[in-house]
């Protein structure tokens, strides 16, 4: 995929994906970098692999959940 068809996501996705990565952790405090971090990592992860004629009209990221053996 070019650089032109990559979706950059905004910072309102990121903010949402963080804020369900530290819901998942059970609300720990003290992982907001890292949490943004992999937040921001797998929306881009994520635009990469979808198709960029998908007619999405949805604005918010569809939370990840980690699986209890990956935690």
């Amino acid at each position: 995929m070019s650089d032109a068809t990559k979706k950059v996501p905004s910072q309102a996705e990121i903010e949402f994906l963080a804020y369900q990565l530290f819901l998942e952790r059970g609300g720990e405090p003290g992982h907001d970098l890292s949490d943004w971090l992999e937040a921001e990592e797998q929306l881009k992860t994520r635009s990469e692999v979808e198709a960029p004629s998908s007619q999405r009209t949805d604005t918010a990221p569809t939370p990840i959940r980690k699986s209890a053996a990956g935690a």
